[in-house]
């Protein structure tokens, strides 16, 4: 049984995440496992989850009514100017109803 070193493999790849962790933070990621005490647990979270986070807390800190909208609804239909395309209604729950399915 012949047994490969496919560390130096993987090497090319740590390189490219050091370079890309450098461009965002400004650390590598070897000085900062360095600066971290005694090898405890570490997480770290991709571009991805950080965007997740960030749209997640701006949702939550946006008002949840929007009162200019609603007001702006309501003068429409005291006024009689409101108007509902129900055929356009319907068209957009078959359209969603068959997302279900697909």
């Amino acid at each position: 049984m012949q047994i490969k070193n496919l560390l130096n493999k993987l090497d090319q790849y740590q390189t490219t995440l050091d370079k890309a962790e450098n461009k965002h933070s400004g650390k590598s990621r070897k000085s900062s496992e360095s600066a971290s005490s005694g090898g405890g647990d570490r997480v770290s979270l991709s571009n991805t989850a950080r965007l997740r986070t960030e749209a997640y807390s701006g949702a939550l800190s946006a008002p949840e009514v929007r009162q200019e909208k609603i007001d702006a609804i309501k003068q429409k239909v005291d006024s009689g100017e409101y108007q509902v395309d129900s055929k356009d209604i319907a068209r957009k729950l078959l359209r969603d109803e068959s997302d279900f399915f697909v």
